[in-house]
């Protein structure tokens, strides 16, 4: 399936019905998106939580929760997840994934960005929301080294990583962000900022870390 084939022809149109359906409370938000066709734009109600997964159609789908599922009609590469996190200043989300191209894409908000980026088979991104505004992804690329993404544009920090794992990523205060990943040596590394520092810590085959800012 090509991932670029994603948006229903009315989308537009089921968008505005929705916005003033809701505004009315002629349906509630769960019962609307459960009417939706597959293709149309996603709905956000309330405070829920936006999901991202790999549905069983290799399709990545979000959900609001309950009753709330939406397809994005993008395709994915089979046996990776994608990474999703709130954006800055209420301006809704950010989702990666590896598409079934082998490439990074991001998503903002239902709208898919083919980053033209390789990826390293059977691994997936990490994501994080800036302070400021925008996010950072990490990923394994297609060379075996750990690449940041800063709003679009890639970097290769030269750090190799050992295959089949995945990496973390969170963002730090002040607009930074530290991510996490298991080398090619088996062994534990972090990456502030870009820069690599070696815990010494070893880590299981096939695994990758978990990581979070400390307020």
């Amino acid at each position: 399936m090509n991932p670029i084939r994603r948006i229903h022809p009315l989308a537009g149109i089921l968008a505005s019905l929705a916005v003033a359906l809701l505004a009315s409370s002629a349906v509630s938000p769960a019962a609307f998106a459960a009417r939706m066709p597959v293709g149309a734009s996603a709905l956000v109600s309330g405070d829920n939580a936006d999901i991202a997964f790999q549905a069983n159609t290799k399709i990545l789908w979000t959900s609001n929760g309950p009753g709330t599922g939406q397809s994005l009609g993008l395709g994915m590469e089979a046996g990776t997840s994608p990474a999703i996190t709130a954006l800055a200043f209420g301006a809704g989300y950010e989702a990666a994934f590896q598409a079934n191209t082998g490439h990074l894409w991001v998503v903002e908000n239902g709208v898919g960005q083919d980053l033209g980026l390789g990826m390293k088979t059977a691994t997936s991104p990490a994501i994080a929301g800036l302070e400021l505004g925008g996010y950072e992804a990490a990923f394994q690329a297609n060379t075996g080294h750990l690449w940041v993404v800063q709003n679009g544009a890639g970097h290769d920090l030269g750090l190799g990583m050992k295959t089949a794992t995945s990496p973390a990523i969170t963002a730090l205060p002040g607009d930074g962000y530290e991510a996490a990943f298991q080398a090619n040596t088996g062994l534990l590394w972090v990456a502030p900022n870009g820069t690599g520092q070696n815990t010494g810590l070893g880590m299981l085959t096939a695994t990758g870390p978990a990581i979070s800012s400390l307020l």
